[in-house]
């Protein structure tokens, strides 16, 4: 995100203007760093790019760079350069924080993204129970709006990890400093689950890459932390079974090494196997659900939390592994179809997705500072988390007769 300039009219600066600013510029830096050389830029709107050496670390050194020139009405930038080198680009302009959003908007969303997962879950539940003469019929549209109740406990479940994980993002971007807004939820009637989950709008780019990490595991930890137990809850309530003698086809949700291991920890067995599978209760497939969100959000691509978490852990060589992954994706999507599994069709899906919005991820004001092994530590601990989540075919539409 580039600062707002403050003077959109703002006219080219005269080369004399142009030496007496950069004069200013390395008085500014001149006690935190060793300056090499510089460079005007055409763009963004003739910024100066100075490079060199820092004599102080990233993280002491950009917040005494960034107040000295705020200060000025403009704003630094700080990336690696050259190695072991650095590299500080002034930008006129400083990013005012936006007004706050209109509260009314994401109430009203959270409302009909909780009357959209009502309607689904009541809907799954009557279905459940045999009271549609015929599923594609209007009765079967209309019904579930006298029924919502009956979807309470596929709602309150799903409602309950999604804000879970989207508030921990909010609080921890909040304890940085870092402007966000409250999730935006985004109902979808007519989807399995009733909505597309929620998004917060970033404000200003992020302050550095240890707050980038930390908003970026908080989503996936704080909703795991409500969805694990949800999911044993869920299905100590589900049973096992065959499939109804009477049923067409079902949606067999997938299976992950996490989701797996919790249906052995309640059930003692490997499902499914021998013809049976669970019979999952509402709790358990809003659970699953949820399982199923967190592992998406974790994929290394853009905006996505695994991007945030890859590009804190590997700065922009974070951009080349969100290429491959959509690849790996899109391919993997196209694999199943051939071999005959309609679930490929949710991989290309979200490949597509991810494509079309961008794999690229910005960075951040300070993106030449390093975490901490414990952050690298806990870095690979969410590498393992989504390949515990991992679903290999998310969602399938079988035919039984």
């Amino acid at each position: 995100m580039r600062p707002e300039n403050q003077d959109s009219d703002r006219t080219h600066l005269s080369t004399s203007d142009k030496l007496t600013i950069i004069a200013q510029f390395r008085r500014q830096l001149t006690d935190l760093m060793r300056i090499d050389d510089y460079e005007i830029l055409q763009a963004p709107d003739d910024a100066i790019a100075f490079r060199g050496h820092l004599l102080e670390d990233p993280e002491t050194a950009f917040p005494k760079i960034e107040r000295r020139f705020e200060r000025l009405d403009y704003t630094p930038t700080l990336r690696e350069w050259s190695g072991d080198g650095h590299e500080v680009i002034i930008v006129k302009g400083v990013e005012k924080h936006r007004r706050p959003g209109r509260l009314w908007v994401n109430a009203a969303l959270f409302l009909a993204t909780l009357f959209s997962v009502l309607y689904i879950g009541a809907a799954n539940a009557l279905q459940e129970a045999d009271m549609f003469i015929d599923p594609e019929s209007l009765e079967a549209l209309t019904m579930p709006l006298t029924h919502l109740h009956w979807g309470i406990p596929f709602a309150a479940t799903l409602m309950s990890i999604f804000l879970a994980h989207e508030l921990s993002h909010y609080f921890v971007a909040q304890r940085y400093g870092s402007p966000v807004s409250l999730p935006y939820f985004i109902p979808m009637p007519l989807s399995l689950i009733g909505t597309m989950g929620a998004v917060i709008v970033q404000k200003a780019p992020m302050r550095n890459r240890k707050a980038l990490f930390d908003i970026g595991i908080a989503g996936p930890l704080g909703g795991l932390i409500v969805a694990i137990p949800l999911v044993i809850l869920g299905l100590s309530l589900s049973t096992v079974q065959a499939p109804p003698s009477h049923a067409e086809n079902i949606i067999q949700e997938g299976n992950s090494l996490l989701y797996l291991g919790l249906k052995y920890l309640v059930f003692g067995r490997i499902l499914p196997s021998n013809g049976v599978d669970v019979w999952l209760h509402p709790v358990a497939f809003a659970g699953w659900a949820g399982l199923l969100i967190t592992m998406i959000n974790l994929i290394p691509v853009g905006q996505l939390d695994g991007g945030h978490i890859t590009y804190a852990l590997l700065g922009k060589w974070a951009n080349r592994l969100g290429r491959v992954a959509i690849v790996a994706m899109i391919g993997w999507g196209g694999w199943l179809l051939f071999s005959g599994n309609n679930a490929g069709g949710f991989w290309i899906t979200w490949g597509g997705l991810n494509m079309f919005l961008n794999s690229r991820h910005p960075p951040p004001l300070n993106d030449a500072m390093k975490l901490d092994r414990k952050r690298i530590a806990l870095g690979i601990v969410m590498l393992a988390i989504f390949i515990l989540l991992f679903m290999p075919a998310p969602l399938q539409y079988i035919e039984l007769r």
